[in-house]
C-alpha cells in the first residue's frame, strides 16, 4: 500500500516522500496494457485482436512509466488535500535514490518532493487605520467610458466620407519630395490610423475626403508629439530627429 511521509527540512519548507508498492501499480498497468490491445492497428492482425503480451513489448515500457507517475501525483495531490498544505507554486522534485522505473523488474519506489509552505500570521484590523475614498461618478465620465466600449465593440462600417474624429484611415505613407514627386526608393507603408490622432489642424483638412484621396502632409506638424514619434518609429525613421519629419 502507497504511504506519504513528510518531514521538516527547513524555514517553511517541507519534504513529502511517497512511497509506492508494486501492488499499487501493477493492476492499473495490466489494464492499460489491455485497453491498448483492443484499440491498437497493427499489420497482420484485426483491430481489438492484438495480443497483450506483443503491445507489452512494443509500448510496455512507457505504459509502464506513465502508470507508476500518475500513481505517485495522485498519492501526492490526495495528501496535500487531506493535510490542507497551504503552499507555493508546484512541489519540486528531488533527486532520490529510485531505481530506475524498469517494466521487467517492477520494484517498490520511492519519490521525494519539496513544498515551500506559506506562512500564517495574524492581523489585527482594530489597530489598522486607512483612508475611504468616495469616488464621484460623473455623467461625462460614463458617457466616455461607453463611447470607448462603442469603439471597441462596434461594428465596422466603410462610410463614403471622413465625417468623425473616432473614423479610423486606411493610409498609403508615401514619401515625397517639396513639391509632392514621390521619392524613387524612398519610404512606402501602409498603415491604420485614428482620425483624432492627427494635430487639430491636419483633422480639420481630412474631414469630408473620400476613398483614393491623398493628401500633403509634413508629420512635425501632422501629429503631435506623441503620435508623431509613434508614426516615426512605425516608418523606420529615427523618432528623436525632428527633420527625419
Amino acid at each position: 500500500m502507497a504511504t506519504v511521509t513528510r518531514e521538516n527540512i527547513g524555514p517553511l519548507n517541507d519534504k513529502v516522500t511517497v512511497k509506492l508498492a508494486k501492488e499499487d501499480y501493477l493492476p492499473a498497468f495490466e489494464q492499460s496494457i489491455k485497453k491498448y490491445a483492443k484499440t491498437a492497428n497493427l499489420p497482420g492482425f484485426r483491430k481489438g485482436m492484438v495480443p497483450a503480451s506483443l503491445v507489452k513489448k512494443m509500448y510496455g515500457q512507457s505504459v509502464f512509466s506513465d502508470e507508476v507517475l500518475r500513481k505517485v501525483e495522485k498519492e501526492l495531490n490526495d495528501y496535500m488535500a487531506n493535510e490542507q498544505l497551504d503552499i507555493f507554486a508546484q512541489p519540486l522534485p528531488l533527486e532520490s535514490d529510485s531505481r530506475m522505473l524498469d517494466l521487467n523488474n517492477p520494484d517498490d519506489y520511492s519519490f521525494a518532493f519539496e513544498v515551500g509552505l506559506k506562512p500564517s500570521f495574524d492581523v489585527d484590523i482594530k489597530n489598522i487605520h486607512v483612508t475611504r475614498y468616495h469616488i464621484q461618478i460623473t455623467d461625462e465620465m460614463v458617457n466616455d467610458e461607453v463611447n470607448r466600449l462603442r469603439v471597441r465593440y462596434g461594428k465596422m462600417t466603410e462610410p463614403e466620407t471622413v465625417d468623425n474624429e473616432e473614423d479610423i484611415l486606411n493610409i498609403q505613407f508615401t514619401e515625397t519630395d517639396a513639391n509632392g514627386n514621390e521619392i524613387q526608393d524612398g519610404i512606402s507603408k501602409t498603415d491604420s490610423l485614428l482620425v483624432k490622432y492627427f494635430a487639430e489642424d491636419t483633422r480639420s483638412k481630412l474631414m469630408g475626403m473620400k476613398k483614393e484621396d491623398s493628401i500633403i502632409i509634413q508629420l512635425s506638424r501632422a501629429f503631435e508629439d506623441k503620435e508623431r514619434e509613434f508614426v516615426m518609429s512605425d516608418l523606420g525613421l529615427d523618432k528623436n530627429n525632428i527633420t527625419d519629419a
